[in-house]
């Protein structure tokens, strides 16, 4: 990194490999990066190997979560803390990513001053679940006070950065930047921990699941919560094969008041039986409540 300024906490998940031996090359030649083996304490997986890595941090200003398998740009720390030092009290910073299958197709260009731009994101939270800023943990460069006291959901499996991203979204007041050059790129190959982990089974549709319905909790009191944040979730509740808690959950929020309005809660709750024998009649629901 072109910034030097950085402490590298690594985390292994009692690996198999010669990840040991990779490590100490680094380990021997560099005080910046630490290497801990998880043992027992934490459960396997990765969301208890990222909680691990923050229950070790004592103080610092930033936080950068990264995996082994991608490549990061030398100039994305230097790029991001910029970005706090110009944008003031920002909490998050992102920007687009690139995905890659082989390293020999990674183009690591140098980035001028004069091709960077960013701009302030007028609602983070909303953009995050609709959509429409897509992206992982290993992307933002996180102020550390903002996300210190979260940790990770560990029964998760699959969605737990949706988890973790939206329950900072929806409970705090959230000043995000997005600069315009990508700073990070994903690796996607057979041998990842998603593949390998699911399989065939239905471990990430189970996950997913669970994820929503404790986002739903979450976000549902928020004062962002509105109509097209709702309108994620029934989409989602009406056309998953395990979101019966979810639907069930929210004809109970519809019935007791989630929305202020009586009418469109009679409207809701008039259309909600119908809606999984009638496409029209999802399309006409998911509309109406995205324009309150």
């Amino acid at each position: 990194q072109t910034y030097k300024n950085w402490e590298c906490i690594i985390i292994d998940d009692n690996s198999k490999d010669n990840t040991k031996e990779v490590v100490q090359d680094y380990l021997d030649k560099d005080s910046r990066f630490q290497f801990y083996i998880k043992g027992n304490t934490y459960v396997k997986g990765l969301s208890a190997s990222r909680n691990m890595g923050m229950d070790m941090i004592e103080d610092t200003d930033f936080i950068q979560f990264f995996d082994d398998d991608d490549i990061m740009h030398p100039q994305k720390l230097e790029i991001q803390v910029k970005e706090f030092k110009k944008h003031q009290n920002l909490d998050i910073t992102i920007f687009p990513t690139v995905n890659f299958k082989d390293v020999e197709n990674v183009d690591v260009k140098e980035i001028l001053e004069q091709d960077i731009e960013s701009k302030l994101i007028s609602n983070i939270g909303e953009d995050f679940i609709l959509l429409k800023r897509i992206f992982t943990a290993q992307v933002p460069l996180i102020k550390y006070d903002y996300i210190k006291e979260m940790r990770f959901n560990e029964s998760l499996f699959y969605a737990e950065e949706w988890e973790f991203f939206n329950k900072n979204f929806f409970t705090k007041k959230t000043k995000a930047s997005f600069v315009n050059v990508p700073l990070y790129f994903h690796r996607k190959h057979e041998m990842s921990i998603t593949t390998n982990l699911y399989g065939k089974s239905n471990l990430k549709q189970i996950s997913n699941n669970l994820a929503f319905i404790n986002v739903y909790n979450v976000v549902k009191t928020s004062p962002l919560f509105n109509g097209r944040v709702f309108s994620r979730f029934i989409t989602f509740a009406l056309n998953s094969e395990q979101s019966n808690v979810l639907l069930k959950t929210i004809k109970t929020d519809l019935r007791t008041g989630l929305f202020r309005s009586k009418i469109k809660n009679i409207l809701i709750l008039f259309l909600v039986p119908f809606v999984k024998l009638n496409k029209k009649g999802v399309t006409i629901l998911i509309h109406r409540i995205a324009r309150w």
